[in-house]
């Protein structure tokens, strides 16, 4: 899991995502992780730190190029020198139109000596999924599903480079295809994407910066597209997604100032909702029994820690319940919402309807004392509700009506719980309401 989903998991069973070990504790501590079978990184949390859950998506305005239809005419040319490219990345926003199937040329790079120097080509198949393919030098790399063709915006990266051919595609930070052997043979081969050619958005050239053809034009919306003169690495292609400028061996920078644009493309003005921003988080280094840190978005293993004391409540807790509130709610629902153990959570994908749903049922449960006495199980169970409640996501398009009315629930359970004849129960739970419920 990323930073954040570790740190959450272990929040709400009750226990805390692993502290950074004390130097003395760091050989043994390393020792123990290998004799199970960890290796690489594995998710901390810093003492004396709190590290806030920053926003996850942010605006970014950006001009956007649309292209109306498949023509022969449409075309958007990139106005940079381009120098010999040893190794490249390339990566942009596009959203692809869903009337179409057919082969579209989403960008294309020539040169005097090669028109198919380099370019990336898509279309969708049977299953609706936009596939990719690569093409340097004229080597053709096969079409591979890269994101389902459904109107929203994706974010792509291709990277190429001159050793041995290796490339990949990445799509929405994850990647989608690699491999090697895309280049030229022979004994002056490999050779580098060659400088001072002509860079086209939408259209296959060929000849050189012309002689389009309809049937594999692109049609769609494409904006913040940048080329590197080098590979970057996975963290970097994170950072890029999240809608970050890496200045470094940059070779063409989105800008309106920099693009010949033919009169029948439209260029507008959109917000695009980017991932971010990208945050650094600690990790020890299982091997080396060092420190570093990483991009928070990382999937990386994660342990989660229990004081001594607040384990033992748990496990009393679970071990004395009768379950009485479980199957209450349980038996409403019609489906599991509360699990039998207070060490695992009951509803998956979280969202406002099923929430809504959730906190209606609990409300009757408890408002109508169905369950006499609660027991300890039982404060942690809701308890386990309520935080992953405030833990959702809201999403774009969720009515008002329906947050408030969550939010009635959520105040009068939470004053259920703390009524004045639970004291007792909750004493019995001290040491797990210590850590931050």
């Amino acid at each position: 899991l990323d930073w954040w989903q570790a740190d959450r998991f272990c929040e709400q069973r009750f226990a805390q995502l692993l502290f950074e070990p004390q130097d003395s504790e760091q050989g043994s501590f390393s020792k123990l992780l290998q004799a199970h079978h960890i290796r690489g990184s594995v998710w901390l949390k810093e003492r004396d730190s709190v590290l806030p859950q920053t926003k996850r998506r942010r605006g970014h305005t950006v001009p956007v190029l649309v292209f109306r239809d498949k023509t022969d005419t449409k075309y958007v040319k990139v106005l940079s020198d381009f120098p010999a490219l040893p190794a490249v990345t390339a990566c942009a926003h596009l959203q692809w139109d869903t009337r179409t199937q057919e082969i579209a040329t989403i960008f294309s790079y020539a040169v005097p000596a090669f028109i198919n120097e380099f370019q990336l080509r898509g279309c969708v198949d049977e299953e609706g999924f936009v596939r990719f393919a690569l093409i340097v030098h004229g080597h053709h790399s096969p079409y591979l599903p890269v994101f389902r063709a459904d109107g929203q915006w994706h974010h792509f990266c291709v990277t190429w480079q001159q050793e041995n051919g290796t490339w990949a595609i990445y799509a929405d930070g994850k990647r989608r295809a690699s491999a090697s052997g895309l280049c030229s043979v022979g004994p002056s081969a490999p050779q580098a994407i060659l400088g001072k050619g002509t860079f086209i958005i939408g259209q296959d050239q060929d000849s050189l910066g012309g002689t389009f053809r309809a049937k594999e034009s692109f049609s769609g919306n494409i904006t913040d597209l940048h080329v590197w003169q080098k590979v970057l690495s996975t963290e970097q292609i994170e950072k890029v997604r999240s809608c970050w400028v890496l200045e470094q061996d940059l070779v063409f920078g989105w800008s309106s100032n920099a693009l010949e644009v033919e009169s029948t493309v439209q260029a507008v003005t959109t917000q695009l909702l980017c991932p971010g921003p990208v945050e650094e988080c600690r990790v020890l280094e299982v091997g080396s029994g060092g420190f570093s840190y990483a991009s928070c978005l990382q999937a990386l293993p994660f342990i989660c820690h229990y004081s001594k004391d607040a384990y033992w409540q748990l496990k009393r807790a679970q071990l004395e319940s009768s379950h009485s509130l479980a199957s209450c709610v349980n038996s409403l629902a019609v489906r599991t919402v509360i699990p039998d153990s207070v060490f695992t959570t009951g509803v998956q994908d979280m969202n406002l309807s099923v929430a809504l749903d959730v906190l209606d049922i609990l409300a009757t449960v408890l408002r109508e004392g169905e369950v006499p006495v609660l027991e300890p199980s039982d404060l942690l169970e809701v308890l386990q509700i309520l935080k992953q409640v405030s833990h959702m996501e809201i999403q774009e398009g969720d009515e008002l009506e329906m947050l408030e009315q969550l939010g009635q629930y959520f105040l009068e359970i939470a004053e259920l719980i703390l009524e004045e004849q639970n004291t007792g129960t909750w004493s019995s739970i001290s040491q797990v309401m210590v850590s931050p419920v």
